[in-house]
């Protein structure tokens, strides 16, 4: 199975909802903006100041892409705070948190689509920056709600200023926000071994370490197993970028061995999220760059 088709199953598991992948974003262990509050960084639907108090739901603008192909513009919004899917539990490890979801039956498929509800809709959204220039590209809500760009080759650089605007709709308007794409990090352990595999002990502690970290930023590394079962289990750790190290703790890595794996890896990146309030949603603003890489839990 090659690497691109793993990551995309990884990222499949992880955020197979729009519930998910709000959840995963939008409570991030991270410290969002450049003051770690989304109260102090927030602006209102009319650009003014807002005090960010009483927020009730979330969102998610984020710039991606794998490193030196395919990008990918995603954003959504939630008047609430998703909850994690009924097959699924979350066991929360220092700096990690551990997602791990069994099969949904095929009896439950037909109920969980009608239980489907689309997003609520923030009007047109207008992306600058990288390869949208200043004028910028309108991108509008898709059937489920959410926006949706993507590129066979990179959007963006490292240092390229990235913006998000909204005409509004459910969810009101908002004026330009941005964030800044961070430098690529360069994984230095663990590393792959025979074959370009990482292979991952899980009784005991694994120390990752990177070079290219930015003051400011935070390295996330995800592990993820996806098994025959039809369930699957993933850590996600986020640590500070400037620290070049941080270590999963043992109970996050060992739901992710077991002799039934279908396919494994591990991914990584930096950010340095943004964050905005508009209405009564907090929003997560990131760039970042994944790679990745297959691996095998023992």
């Amino acid at each position: 199975m090659t690497l691109v088709r793993s990551l995309a199953l990884a990222v499949l598991v992880c955020c197979a909802t729009l519930a998910a992948l709000l959840v995963a974003c939008g409570s991030s262990k991270s410290s969002g903006g450049p003051s770690g509050d989304a109260a102090t960084d927030a602006i209102g639907p009319d650009g003014g100041g807002d005090s960010g108090s009483g927020t009730t739901g979330v969102g998610v603008v984020t710039f991606s892409e794998l490193r030196d192909a395919q990008g990918t513009f995603f954003a959504g919004f939630s008047e609430t705070v998703p909850a994690l899917a009924a097959n699924c539990t979350a066991a929360d490890a220092g700096p990690c948190v551990t997602t791990s979801c069994t099969a949904v039956p095929a009896s439950d498929s037909g109920a969980n689509d009608a239980a489907t509800t689309v997003a609520p809709s923030a009007g047109t959204l207008t992306i600058t920056g990288g390869i949208f220039g200043s004028k910028g590209a309108a991108v509008a809500p898709d059937k489920a709600g959410t926006y949706v760009y993507a590129s066979p080759s990179t959007i963006f650089a490292p240092g390229d200023t990235l913006g998000a605007s909204a005409t509004g709709g459910e969810v009101p308007a908002f004026p330009e926000q941005t964030v800044v794409a961070t430098p690529t990090i360069v994984l230095t352990a663990p590393v792959p071994g025979t074959g370009g595999k990482i292979t991952i002990p899980t009784a005991e502690p694994l120390v990752v370490t990177w070079t290219g970290g930015q003051a400011g930023a935070m390295t996330v590394f995800t592990a993820t197993a996806i098994f025959t079962t039809g369930g699957a289990s993933s850590t996600s750790c986020s640590w500070d970028a400037s620290l070049g190290t941080g270590t999963v703790p043992s109970a996050a890595l060992k739901p992710l061995a077991a002799a039934n794996a279908e396919t494994s890896g591990v991914s990584w990146y930096q950010s340095a999220d943004s964050t905005f309030t508009v209405g009564t949603l907090a929003v997560t603003m990131s760039a970042r760059v994944t790679q990745g890489s297959l691996a095998s839990f023992q």
